[in-house]
Formats: structure tokens, C-alpha cells, sequence
């Protein structure tokens, strides 16, 4: 029998990680862009809406010790695990809430609310309470990203998702059973959605194409419902650019995030300064390598670490191994010779290299 949204998301986690696109850095250069003078990220009241475990509200708290940071969810487990991750890493500045979105009742407003894959995986009371919680919630220069899947590139991919569901009915045990089935006898043209969906695992299916929500909207559709919320579009979350649908139609467009403002919001003249913030990812590697205490709890928990950019570096257990050593009590040459014991064949060297250029290490 199959779940409801809420059961699905009550009993199983979605796997852990940080997401680029809600990074209120280049949120806010995007808004600033735009006009907008938005709250400096690193003082400011940052609030997540659907944190899961917490993996991207406990980046942003690691990377700013001064801002506020809220993550609230419905999962009771998924916010038993966010607030243990917490404690580990010693991240005082950041509190999480469990509970439905309609019964959240937080003090004052946020300068950036981020809810990245949540929209169109919430039934149709929980998509208004959405946005007319961040139309409400938003501070004078908040801004909001939200993210959503495109009916555009969707169409397809949702005809593939049936004719699994139709192997499965017909007696595969599993959705990747029937995948696997259906590869071997798909037509040319949904061959690659198959191999995708074949790479993102069960795991990643569970909440995605095969999730008991899965609604696909159009950009010109999100936009009309944001602004009959009270908020602005002031385009693509990390280039600006404001699309359409016949452009998201040629494309086969699957995903957007886009960035929005309150209504009222005073836009002034756009700064000549356009584009992604440079964010410091130097290549910095002391005769003590060493993690943040975020990134050891990652490594301990086997977690994607959050590189510089937010995006989630995934190791193999070994390597895993040799990143929780990394506390700044091993020398370079200790640190090799432990990288031997347990993950050999590690290329050592070049790969604390690749750690560092990834902005890792402190």
C-alpha cells in the first residue's frame, strides 16, 4: 500500500545534503543585483523550511556563527538527528522545530528563507501555506529561494515513471527491479531518463520520481502563485536570469530556484557589480591538516562534507576514515602513514591536494 506524503517523510530520511542554489551568499549578491538591499548573511535570521536532518541549515550555521539559523520539519526523527548533529559539531546558533509548516509559529520575520525541494513534493494546502508563510515571514529586504520541479522536462519523465509502475504492477519486486527491467526495452529517446533514474538510487527515488507528491508547475504558473502571495520575482537564484516557459519548453527544463522578494520591496538602481560572489576556497594545507568540527562530525557520519561553494563532497568509507582523523593533532607525514592503514589505495598526496583546492580544510 502506498504511503501519504506525510508517512514517507515521518518514517525514512532523504539522504543528507547542502544545496548551492539556496546559498543566501549568492542569493543575496542575485538581490542585490536586482536593486535589493538585503541583510549582510553573516548577522542574519535564516530560516529552512524542510531542513531534514539539517545537513544545509548546519553548513550555513558552521559557516556564520553570527547569524540565526532555524531549520523546521515534520519529521520527528529527521530533527532528532539535525539537533544531535548540532551538539556534536557545537553549533550553538542554530535550533530546529518539529512540526507542520501551518502550525510554525516563529518570532518576528527572516532576511532569508530557503525551501529547496519541497514545493512540488507537498500536497496542494501545504504549496499555499508555503509561500503565504514566506509573504507573511519575510523581513523588509528578506528574500526567499524556493525551488520547484518544471512540468516542461517533466512530461516525459513522468511517462517513464508510469510504465515503471506498470513492470511493477505486472510483478517486479522493486522500482529499481522495474527500472533495471525497463532499460533493456526502452525506446531511444527515454533511455537517458532511465540510466538517471537509475543512477539516483532508491533512496533518492523514494522522494523524488517516485514520491507520493510529485507536482511539476510551469514558471509562468510558481510566479502568478507568488505574487497572489505577496512576493516578487527578481529571477534565478544563483545567475538572476529571468526565463519563461517556451524557453523551459525548447529546453526540456526538469528544476528551477528561483529568488523572490516582498511585494513592497523597494528596488533602487542595479550596482555594475553583477554575478556570483568570488567565495574563498584557497589552497591551504598546514603541516596539521584540519576539518572545522562541522566537517568532522561529516566525516565521522560518513555525511557529505560541504565544500566552500556548498556543494556536498561524497568519499568512500576509507577516505571518510582518513577525513575524521583530520583534527589537527596529525602531521602531513602521520596523516599518510594512517591513510596506508586504511585506505590504501588512496593516492594520498594529490587527494589532500583536491581537499583543500575544495576549500576543507581550515
Amino acid at each position: 500500500m502506498s504511503r501519504t506524503f506525510a508517512e514517507l517523510y515521518r518514517a525514512e530520511a532523504y539522504p543528507a545534503m547542502s544545496h548551492p542554489a539556496a546559498d543566501p551568499l549568492v542569493n543575496a549578491a542575485v538581490a542585490r543585483a536586482a536593486g535589493l538591499e538585503v541583510a549582510d548573511p553573516k548577522g542574519a535570521r535564516i530560516l529552512e523550511i524542510g531542513c531534514g536532518t539539517g545537513h544545509h541549515i548546519l553548513s550555513l550555521a558552521n559557516r556564520w556563527p553570527g547569524a540565526e539559523c532555524t531549520g523546521v520539519d515534520i519529521s520527528a526523527r529527521a530533527i532528532s538527528t539535525a539537533r544531535n548533529l548540532a551538539r556534536q559539531a557545537g553549533l550553538e546558533n542554530v535550533k530546529f522545530c518539529e512540526c507542520p509548516l501551518q502550525e510554525f509559529e516563529p518570532e518576528g520575520g527572516f532576511d532569508f528563507f530557503i525551501a529547496h525541494g519541497v514545493f512540488s513534493w507537498v500536497p496542494d494546502e501545504v504549496k499555499l501555506a508555503l509561500m503565504d508563510f514566506i509573504g507573511k515571514r519575510l523581513s523588509p529586504a528578506g528574500i526567499a529561494a524556493v525551488s520547484f520541479n518544471v512540468v516542461a522536462g517533466w512530461r516525459q519523465r513522468m511517462a517513464v515513471v508510469e510504465k515503471v509502475r506498470a513492470i511493477q504492477a505486472a510483478g517486479a519486486e522493486d522500482e529499481m527491479e522495474a527500472i533495471s527491467l525497463l532499460m533493456s526495452v526502452v525506446e531511444a529517446g527515454q533511455k537517458e531518463i532511465v540510466a538517471d533514474m537509475l543512477a539516483k538510487g532508491p533512496e533518492v527515488l523514494a522522494f523524488d520520481d517516485f514520491a507520493p507528491v510529485m507536482d511539476a508547475w510551469s514558471l509562468g504558473a510558481f510566479v502568478k502563485l507568488a505574487d497572489a502571495s505577496g512576493l516578487k520575482w527578481l529571477g534565478d537564484s544563483v545567475s538572476g536570469e529571468r526565463g519563461d516557459d517556451a524557453g523551459d519548453d525548447v529546453l526540456k527544463k526538469t528544476f528551477r530556484a528561483e529568488l523572490f522578494c516582498g511585494a513592497d520591496a523597494v528596488l533602487g538602481a542595479m550596482p555594475e557589480a553583477r554575478g556570483r560572489p568570488k567565495i574563498d576556497a584557497t589552497l591551504k594545507i598546514s603541516d596539521f591538516p584540519k576539518l572545522d568540527a562541522w566537517r568532522q562530525v561529516c566525516a565521522r557520519e560518513a555525511l557529505p562534507l560541504p565544500d566552500a561553494e556548498l556543494k556536498s563532497c561524497m568519499f568512500s568509507f576509507p577516505q571518510f576514515k582518513v577525513l575524521a582523523a583530520m583534527d589537527g593533532s596529525l602531521s602531513v607525514v602521520a596523516l599518510a602513514d594512517h591513510a596506508k592503514k586504511v585506505a590504501p589505495e588512496l593516492d594520498f598526496i594529490p587527494w589532500l591536494r583536491h581537499v583543500a583546492e575544495r576549500g576543507l580544510l581550515v
